[in-house]
């Protein structure tokens, strides 16, 4: 069975060499968007969790390039589980080409979102948590998805009941980093936009592209 990884995969590639058609059957057939799709419910076995506004807001403080240097280093894998994981600005990227069929809403409501954001979209997290002590450092920055943020609150990974797995590697998978520094080379009117640009950067610098 193909995974929902790989069809963001073939669609970047379809975009690339076939065209937005191509790209737009990809993702209607194999990837559709379902306004009544819910998160993946993520349970940890940890004490209730305390407050965990920080630990969610945090994944979006840190610079681009910081957390391009964590999403490299891990490989853009999720540590939680190991699961694959998709470059930000690839999903921003394909919402911008395909709006209707693969939205985006800066909250990630899932009714008005493309579930594609909280399975596959790389975040970084605080390893340990920010209310406990830890710091907003790479040295203390692990990736992973939304849903694991957000059900890990400032629990430690321990008191979640979850382990860490190896950190996987980014020459064997770059969450199609590479091939979206290649795309917005070629079509530079999209640096005009802060957003890809910031990314475009960060992963040209970090992958020394």
């Amino acid at each position: 069975m193909t995974k929902n990884w790989e069809i963001i995969m073939d669609a970047c590639l379809a975009l690339s060499d076939e065209g937005m058609d191509e790209c737009r059957r990809i993702i209607q057939k194999n990837y559709p968007f379902d306004p009544t799709s819910k998160p993946r419910e993520v349970k940890s076995r940890g004490s209730q969790p305390r407050d965990g506004k920080a630990e969610a807001i945090s994944c979006w403080v840190e610079g681009h390039i910081a957390k391009m240097r964590v999403f490299s280093r891990d490989g853009f894998e999720n540590r939680f589980t190991g699961e694959l994981l998709i470059f930000p600005a690839v999903l921003r990227l394909l919402s911008k080409k395909m709006p209707r069929e693969f939205p985006f809403q800066q909250y990630l409501r899932p009714e008005a979102t493309h579930i594609a954001y909280h399975d596959l979209g790389a975040c970084t997290t605080p390893l340990v948590p920010l209310s406990r002590g830890g710091r907003n450092e790479e040295t203390n920055l692990i990736t992973t998805t939304m849903p694991y943020i957000l059900a890990r609150s400032d629990q430690t990974v321990e008191e979640a009941g979850w382990r860490l797995t190896r950190e996987g590697f980014v020459d064997e998978w770059d969450g199609m980093s590479t091939w979206y520094v290649e795309y917005i080379t070629d079509h530079q009117e999209l640096r005009e936009v802060n957003f890809f640009n910031l990314w475009f950067n960060a992963a040209r610098s970090v992958l020394r592209l």
